[in-house]
């Protein structure tokens, strides 16, 4: 028998002796909810993108109490996962039926929150790819906001799709970008974000972090370069999304119970959590909030010792 308890020892802040982090619980889904991705407003607040039957909630993490509200349930998903700015408090969020390591009906939906009521978004169908089979992470061009690189994850791919015009194809296919044939997690490119003149990903099933160089089109400019690798020693961890700091510090979220640290020169190590810690259980995502020392991390929950998490959003300083 499971027994849902939401927060086990996070309710209030709780210390890793071992790091000197500490991680406070901001906000909990009282049923569960598995949160996969988050993005940062100019508000202050947070978007969430679930595999809630395709709902997408915003929360304010400095409000006393906070609360995850309901944005919109996006039409024709069932999942959501990358988001990413496209404009003045305007996303695009990407999503479909989920299946067994597949999805059906890719969409890119936008969210903007610039009509006459900011307080509700806009919600518009911008894109249909469905040439994909897994997208995952997104982020979009610097100098061309409204178009989006996206991760798919089983194709070992990254397309390029314009939400003005919907239009979408692929611009990098790589070896690299894929999982191995025989890989149990069959999940390649996960987390993607977009940094100078680089896309930079994640491979959960190769346990890597690395980088291909763009032009200003999304174009494959260059070969793939693996930036770090993931101790073999670290069996039944990964990376999945993960954020950079100002300084070109990564801290990516590393299931099963860990943030890492990856530094430009491939270095890497534990930031807080990971081994026998509960202090953050099934991150997802990371956000940096504008301060540039809090973070947040979204989680999809777990069971431990009998006791079933819920997703969470969690507070750490950096």
């Amino acid at each position: 028998m499971h027994i849902r308890l939401q927060g086990l020892g996070l309710a209030a802040l709780t210390a890793d002796t071992a790091l000197g982090q500490s991680v406070r619980q901001v906000f909990n889904f009282s049923s569960y909810v598995d949160i996969e991705n988050s993005h940062l407003r100019p508000n202050g607040h947070l978007l969430l993108s679930t595999f809630d039957n395709g709902r997408l909630y915003t929360i304010d993490p400095s409000a006393a109490n906070p609360q995850a509200q309901l944005v919109s349930a996006m039409p024709g998903a069932t999942a959501l996962c990358g988001i990413a700015s496209i404009g003045d408090d305007k996303y695009a969020v990407v999503g479909g039926i989920r299946g067994n390591y597949s999805y059906t009906n890719e969409t890119i939906y936008t969210v903007d929150y610039n009509g006459r009521n900011a307080q509700n978004a806009t919600i518009a169908i911008a894109a249909h790819v469905s040439n994909a089979t897994m997208l995952n992470g997104m982020d979009s061009l610097p100098q061309k906001p409204h178009v989006v690189l996206l991760a798919d994850s089983r194709q070992g791919a990254i397309y390029r799709a314009d939400t003005d015009s919907g239009v979408s194809t692929t611009v990098i296919q790589d070896e690299a970008l894929a999982a191995p044939s025989n890989a149990t997690l069959p999940i390649g490119a996960n987390g993607l974000k977009i940094r100078g003149s680089f896309v930079y990903y994640t491979n959960s099933a190769r346990n890597t972090f690395g980088r291909v160089p763009i032009t200003i089109d999304g174009d494959q400019a260059g070969d793939v370069e693996v930036v770090a690798h993931l101790n073999g020693g670290t069996a039944g961890y990964d990376w999945d999304d993960f954020i950079f700091d100002e300084a070109g510090v990564v801290y990516a979220a590393q299931p099963t119970n860990a943030i890492a640290k990856i530094k430009s020169n491939g270095q890497h190590s534990i930031f807080v959590g990971g081994g026998n810690s509960t202090l953050i259980q099934g991150p997802t995502s990371i956000t940096i909030a504008r301060d540039g020392k809090t973070a947040y991390v979204t989680t999809h929950g777990s069971t431990v010792d009998g006791f079933e998490y819920s997703g969470q959003v969690l507070e750490m300083q950096l």
